[in-house]
């Protein structure tokens, strides 16, 4: 088996010593350094599988361990990070994860010093194994995009130049190129989902106004001229801090799910509320319902109510959307569901008047 190479970056000779030599023994190839202005050179020379970054204190007596993790994520993002130090309150705010500097980190593991030895192995077993399971999922949608890719223009070429029953033949060709686009909207949803459990996963985050952003998500999944869809907000802008792309994605698949899992036609509610600190959105659907019995696994991976799982889906959706919900430093949870339909509601927080760190990833 390969040896995996983990970066150790610690500025204290001793503590350096002794765990290189507790990862030795565990069978990896540990590369220590002192200076974290040569983090990013090593990483490129030794390409590891994991950081164990120290938390070195800048003049200010502010942590460098922030700075450093967040450069590691835009530059590597599938490469995992463990914080590993010894101040009680940079511990404990990486361990919240609510602070914006802390979602920018985006630290695999956390490990407070003094430290136990199991403690420190079974994080970098656990962030190993998980950089390994991106890249091979990255490796699979590389392969599965590929023929996904000529399958599409070869159809459409076939759309263009169909000679012989050209309507049916283009009726049919036009459902492979709509099935190829279901294939790689799953292909997206699997590669998500191994980000947001591995903690690889990066953010492109921005001041952003939500009423907006949530008047854009309903014009998307209006269909025709119906006015299906019944918008309440402020009439003001709400601004948060978020990933716009994220945050879209976030209201699409409850959009999406409020109308695929509802009649034809039925009507769907959605409201945007704020108290100046949290700004909810809900989507009401009145659409079959979750069993109460199955509430509880409803945003677990793949999982999908016994009241849908006729109607194609990957259960991955609801799932994906509280991991992006978490890594904003808000929630999603289901708020209420019976056989006249449910409510979904989606928590941020709204933006503060200062700005967040410039280093978010």
């Amino acid at each position: 088996m390969e040896t995996q190479n983990v970066l150790v970056v610690e500025d204290d000779a001793t503590v350096s010593e002794l765990v290189v030599s507790l990862l030795t023994d565990a069978g990896y190839h540990a590369i220590p350094v002192t200076d974290h202005a040569q983090i990013a050179r090593t990483v490129e020379r030794w390409q590891p599988r994991c950081v164990i970054l120290d938390g070195e204190l800048l003049p200010g007596g502010e942590s460098r361990s922030w700075r450093d993790a967040a450069a590691l994520r835009r530059t590597h993002p599938s490469l995992p990070v463990i914080l590993f130090s010894g101040d009680h309150a940079v511990v404990a705010e990486a361990r919240a994860g609510r602070s914006y500097r802390s979602r920018a980190a985006g630290f695999a593991g956390i490990i407070g010093k003094p430290f136990a030895i199991d403690e420190l192995v079974t994080s970098v077993k656990a962030a190993v194994a998980g950089s390994r399971q991106i890249d091979e999922v990255g490796m699979i949608v590389h392969e599965l995009r590929q023929p996904l890719t000529v399958i599409r223009g070869q159809a459409q070429l076939a759309m263009r130049r169909l000679a012989d029953d050209p309507e049916r033949g283009q009726v049919a060709l036009r459902q492979v190129v709509t099935e190829v686009g279901r294939m790689d909207g799953m292909i997206d949803e699997l590669l998500d989902r191994e980000r947001v459990s591995a903690a690889g996963f990066s953010l492109n985050v921005t001041l952003l106004d939500l009423a907006g952003a949530l008047v854009e998500a309903v014009a998307r999944h209006e269909d025709g001229s119906s006015g299906r869809i019944n918008l309440a907000r402020p009439s003001g802008a709400v601004p948060v801090y978020g990933d716009a792309v994220r945050i879209a994605q976030i209201v699409d698949n409850l959009l999406s799910n409020a109308s695929k899992y509802s009649a034809t036609g039925a009507s769907i509610d959605v409201t945007l509320t704020t108290d100046g600190v949290t700004a909810e959105i809900r989507v009401i659907d009145h659409g079959v319902g979750v069993p109460e019995e199955e509430r509880a696994l409803l945003f677990t991976p793949f999982y999908r109510t016994s009241k849908v799982r006729g109607i194609r889906g990957t259960g991955l959706g609801l799932h994906i959307s509280r991991k992006l919900a978490e890594h904003h430093g808000g929630r999603l949870w289901l708020e209420s569901s019976s056989h006249a339909g449910s409510v979904f509601a989606l928590a941020l927080p709204v933006a503060r008047s200062d700005p967040p760190p410039t280093a978010r990833s």
